[in-house]
């Protein structure tokens, strides 16, 4: 259920103080000298950062509240020396009554030496949704990972190793909920042994006492002003090995010392994919065989940006809203709201029968998604949105709009290290003794690369690796027309979508076909495309003109069973079976420690179906995690539910194999 709500604040003397909690986010007489004091100074971060030697530094802390943590912590790493691009800094950080972003500003505004950093946060600012916000800041140097949820279910949900923790938030006695031994357990399991610090402002002996149970050597400091004692410590103990209830699911780290990496598939999974890689650091060559970028299915002329939401909060229900905003965020970064790569003009989804009312009617009585997200309106506020006559009220998403993809990818990979290598054709792929690949083109070239990711949707089982893929065709036509009437203001979709014109002309659709694989244009196809569009925007469709010879773009999208795509390493079907094969006895089986059989350095990106602007972007920064072993943007559970081996797994319990 999401029940994240925005923090309600009042300002005493000009200080953020939070009504639910009756205390100030940071203190009145010397913030900044006070974060300085308790957590950055003590974890000595900044010389740390320096010294590092692994693929990134990370710090979690508990309560985000206005940043300043966050703040202060970027600016002593930047004096001590200039962040390179390729050397990110990780910052988690949970929060379950998020500020709004109208008062995060006011927040920051005290602190202008930021606004850099701050211009690019706003712009990047989630509203009031639960689960993980990965914002990208300088390019990729900084990563700041906004978890609206409790700490203690945040942090259960994490699997990365930390560097430092910040246990702030509201004191033990106003905020009792945070300070459990549930969360400190799990501050536990992401420590590393004599390696991860804690810092924090409470020195309770509660607090010190659990933590220690924890294996938390700690010891009291003087505390900031009138704080007589503060506390800091480090994790001595020895983690414990952990059964994994689902080993199959477990992700070791399989690549080392990546350089280059290649990309099969010139979509919006393959271009998102070498985006996320570059901004890394590393270096990546598109393979695809036709002549140009976005030719499949990512080449339609526009696909409405938007995430249909279920009545109650489901796992895809939030894989989407989470990826929607990751891509809303990432389109901002590229500047590509230009009303010719995209527009965010909203979205209208209208219910054209009596069910979906009722479904819209319970998804609002429900009360999971803020007004930011979505909100209901009557026919006559739809016909006023759309500028166009509509006889349907319905949900308006104010943060959605169009794409056109092909135009998004070229902004994407516009990059020096990313080479693109059209008209060629992959036919073999090849590991090599020292876990190499060797990717034979068509004519006989060869590709020596350290990794490879298959995101070249329906053809992936072609290869012998992935022939096993649980993929499905399911054929699409879209219609195009001439943009003669009334401008359309907002994306409306009922039962099918249509976006406001560009190029001159209107998009709309799409059919949706499982038993054909034609790509040839067919008139009864947009026939049906003319009639849904007749239904929901009647005048619109009236001034439109239409050919006998029909005009629009055929392409099969890749979809899954469960219409969640697939991403992660390429599971060795046989082994898996062999491996897994006693689940077909006892789900419940308890599995030896030993990893998952997974292909070294092959990686797959595929499944997005019709919905891959909103989940290829954060399927290629979770992929690229993976690869650079790096923190997840998504949480355990979401991982699991995208993570290609889940329909073998299935297949075992239910005895299919």
């Amino acid at each position: 259920m999401n029940n994240i709500k925005n923090s309600t604040i009042s300002w005493q003397d000009d200080t953020p103080y939070s009504e639910h909690f009756q205390d100030f986010y940071y203190n009145s007489d010397g913030g900044i000298e006070e974060t300085l004091h308790v957590f950055v100074n003590p974890s000595k971060v900044a010389e740390r950062y320096l010294q590092m030697d692994t693929e990134s530094f990370c710090i979690n802390e508990t309560g985000f509240g206005t940043g300043l943590n966050f703040y202060c912590t970027l600016q002593a790493i930047q004096e001590a020396a200039k962040i390179e691009k390729h050397r990110p800094l990780h910052f988690f950080t949970t929060e379950l009554f998020p500020l709004s972003v109208d008062d995060f500003i006011q927040a920051v505004a005290r602190f202008p030496q930021y606004s850099a950093i701050t211009e690019q946060i706003c712009q990047q600012y989630p509203p009031a949704v639960k689960g993980f916000h990965r914002i990208i800041l300088n390019q990729g140097s900084i990563y700041l990972t906004l978890i609206f949820d409790d700490s203690f279910s945040a942090y259960q949900q994490c699997l990365h190793k930390t560097d430092a923790w910040y246990l702030d938030g509201f004191s033990p006695a106003k905020n009792s909920q945070m300070w459990q031994p549930e969360l400190f357990q799990q501050l536990a399991r992401l420590s590393k042994t004599n390696e991860t610090t804690l810092a924090s402002f409470t020195s309770a002996g509660a607090v010190r006492r659990t933590l220690q149970e924890q294996g938390f050597k700690i010891q009291k400091l003087s505390g900031f002003g009138k704080k007589r004692e503060m506390i800091s410590g480090l994790y001595t103990a020895e983690n414990q090995p952990v059964c994994s209830p689902k080993p199959w699911f477990d992700i070791c780290p399989s690549c080392n010392n990546i350089k280059h990496v290649a990309v099969i598939g010139a979509g919006l999974a393959g271009c998102t994919t070498a985006e996320a890689l570059v901004r890394r650091g590393i270096k990546v060559t598109i393979f695809d065989s036709a002549t140009d970028i976005c030719q499949s299915a990512s080449g339609n002329l526009q696909g409405a940006l938007y995430a249909k939401l279920p009545s109650k909060p489901t796992q895809s229900g939030e894989f989407h809203l989470t990826g929607l905003e990751y891509s809303l965020r990432l389109l901002n970064i590229y500047q590509c709201f230009d009303g010719e790569t995209a527009q965010q003009c909203g979205l209208l989804q209208l219910a054209t029968n009596a069910k979906e009312q009722l479904q819209q009617q319970d998804l609002l009585a429900q009360n999971c998604y803020a007004k930011e997200v979505v909100r209901w309106v009557d026919a006559a506020e739809a016909t006023t949105l759309a500028g166009t006559k509509t006889p349907f009220s319905g949900l308006f998403f104010p943060r959605a709009g169009w794409v056109a993809p092909k135009l998004f990818c070229e902004k994407l990979i516009a990059d020096a290290n990313i080479q693109l290598q059209l008209n060629t054709d992959i036919t073999q792929l090849t590991q090599l003794a020292d876990e190499k690949w060797h990717l034979t083109a068509n004519g006989g070239k060869v590709f020596e690369m350290d990794a490879v990711v298959v995101a070249n949707a329906n053809s992936a089982k072609l290869f012998p690796q992935l022939e096993s893929v649980a993929t499905k065709a399911i054929r699409g036509q879209v219609t195009h027309s001439q943009a003669n009437a009334v401008p359309l203001e907002t994306v409306v979709c009922g039962a099918g979508y249509i976006s406001p014109a560009t190029q001159g002309q209107y998009c709309f659709g799409a059919s949706f076909n499982l038993h054909e694989q034609s790509l040839e244009l067919q008139t009864s196809d947009q026939q049906t495309n003319i009639d849904n569009l007749h239904k929901v925007l009647p005048e619109l469709a009236a001034q439109l003109e239409f050919s006998e010879q029909p005009r629009g773009k055929v392409a099969l999208r890749c979809s899954t069973p469960d219409y969640l795509p697939m991403v992660g390493p390429a599971p060795i079907h046989d082994a898996f079976i062999s491996q897994y094969k006693k689940l077909n006895k006892d789900k419940n089986w308890t599995f030896a420690t030993d990893a998952a059989p997974n292909y070294s350095g092959l990686f797959i990106n595929l499944g997005h179906g019709s919905k891959g602007l909103i989940t290829c972007p954060l399927s290629a920064e979770y992929l690229a995690s993976l690869l650079t072993n790096q923190p997840s943007p998504l949480p355990r559970d979401l991982s699991q539910a995208i993570h290609p081996a889940r329909f073998i797994i299935k297949q075992l319990i239910r005895r299919a194999i």
